[in-house]
């Protein structure tokens, strides 16, 4: 007979039927009955961590890049512009191209549903304190941070000025290991990032108990202070920002020196095996998760868009150069592959974005009257960018305004092409955005995302929709047409 945690685990099997590690899989279902911390270890290192990738392209709908190359599109290359052009229906067009079982949203509860899974259960195992408190740590702060994806991809920004986030739908919580026949509601954008924040203060506090390091492929104390200063720069939180940014900062690796940084395939640097984008740059706190296949993709009809490149007006700005490299109209396919390589994985967390939500912090306190915190942002900023640029020469403190237009512009530099873009664009009050898409010859068609436009927020899937009727979808946009 199955026991009640088999048939859960069971569950979690179906759920992650294209998730990242086979653990679960190699195990019969009526053999593994885990009463070991190290069996829940086990658990969460094939189920609840992902190393492979759960993005939802969220980096084709950007301002960071544009249409290129003029030729007929493939039917793969048409699914990627329902993408790139905002339509509502863009996850069919990509699971009809793709060929995927699942979506970005379903991929996401099946890792949620395996840290359920250790959270209800690893403080009944057989293990030592410490064992027990990293294990439910590294399982919290992964499920606050699978939610915080959730929440940024499928609902409205935390601080969206239209109306609070106790009144706007957010995604459901699942935060246990059953499941509702029924299916969840959607809780709103208030009660999920309760949940978050209330996931990762515990976290840290399990973590910090003995700031075990079992490497960069598991969450620890520092990358757990790293994802909650992300986390309360969104809800707009600065002092808990600044605190957890420092605290973070204090186990952190030193920035590089990039300018003196070398590829260790210093005549092809996008086939490098350190580049910024992987376990072996100095930065790096915590990698997780593969490069998609469509940032590879060659003959993508995708560049850098012209704004991006020109945001690099430094002279010796070493990123231009070290992120990206002039080609053919700085195709999206050689320059990924330059900040990626052909690293193992495809995102990490790095001590550079501690010093950008540090400094961003400090800016929204200057802006709010404390004069003490636009030096504090200066510093910060100044830190990082003297590590990027040669013969760098400090920026002096201005307005307001002006130190608030380098912190985005840093930010926006920075961490290109690492998940962040999409997120900070929705956080800065949804701008409106253009796209050109360039097919049949030559000939180009201009689409328009609009302010505060009903996609920028991506709609459930139809066939989770179809699954549970509790759900509510967002507001649509029409169908999109071009000029």
């Amino acid at each position: 007979m199955i026991s009640k945690l088999n048939i859960i685990l069971l569950t979690v099997l179906v759920l992650a039927s294209v998730s990242c590690g086979d653990f679960l899989k190699e195990v019969s279902q009526d053999e593994f009955e885990p009463s070991t911390t190290t069996a829940y270890t086990e658990l969460l290192n094939g189920e609840g961590y992902c190393f492979s990738t759960l993005d939802a392209l969220t980096w084709y709908m950007d301002d960071d890049v544009d249409g290129c190359t003029s030729y007929t599109p493939t039917k793969e290359q048409m699914a990627y512009k329902d993408v790139f052009t905002w339509q509502y229906d863009m996850d069919q067009s990509l699971k009809e191209a793709l060929s995927q079982d699942q979506s970005t949203y379903e991929n996401f509860y099946a890792k949620i549903m395996a840290c359920n899974v250790v959270i209800d259960n690893v403080e009944n195992s057989l293990g030592t304190e410490s064992e027990i408190a990293n294990v439910l740590g590294e399982a919290l702060t992964l499920r606050a941070y699978y939610y915080f994806h959730l929440v940024n991809i499928f609902a409205t920004p935390y601080n969206d000025a239209r109306s609070t986030p106790d009144r706007r739908l957010g995604v459901p919580l699942v935060i246990k290991s059953e499941i509702l026949d029924e299916g969840y509601a959607r809780n709103t954008v208030a009660e999920v990032y309760k949940q978050i924040t209330g996931d990762i203060e515990r976290a840290i506090v399990l973590l910090e108990k003995d700031k075990v390091n079992n490497g960069r492929f598991r969450v620890n104390y520092v990358a757990a202070h790293l994802i909650a200063s992300r986390i309360y720069l969104y809800m707009e939180e600065w002092d808990q920002v600044i605190d957890h940014a420092t605290k973070a900062m204090a186990g952190a690796p030193k920035l590089v020196y990039l300018p003196d940084y070398v590829y260790n395939v210093p005549a092809r640097p996008e086939n490098s095996k350190n580049p910024v984008v992987s376990s072996d740059f100095p930065e790096t706190i915590f990698v997780y998760g593969a490069m998609p296949g469509s940032m590879r993709f060659a003959g993508t009809p995708v560049c850098l868009s012209d704004d991006v490149v020109n945001s690099y007006t430094d002279n010796g700005d070493s990123r231009n150069g070290k992120y990206f490299k002039k080609t053919e109209s700085y195709l999206i396919y050689p320059y990924m592959e330059l900040k990626h390589g052909i690293a193992e994985r495809g995102y990490v967390w790095r001590t550079a974005e501690l010093y950008l939500n540090r400094a961003e912090a400090y800016m929204q306190k200057y802006k709010a009257g404390e004069s003490s915190a636009g030096q504090l942002a200066v510093d910060d900023l100044n830190e990082l960018r003297s590590n990027r640029i040669t013969n760098y020469s400090d920026y002096q403190l201005s307005t307001a305004e002006d130190l608030e237009k380098l912190c985005k512009l840093e930010r926006r530099r920075e961490l290109i092409f690492e998940g962040h873009r999409w997120f900070d664009l929705r956080r800065y009050g949804m701008p409106q955005i253009q796209h050109k898409w360039i097919a049949d010859e030559g000939k180009t068609t201009t689409y328009t995302l609009s302010e505060k436009d009903p996609s920028y927020t991506v709609p459930i899937p139809q066939a989770v929709l179809d699954r549970n009727k509790n759900l509510v979808q967002n507001e649509l946009a029409p169908d999109r047409q071009g000029y």
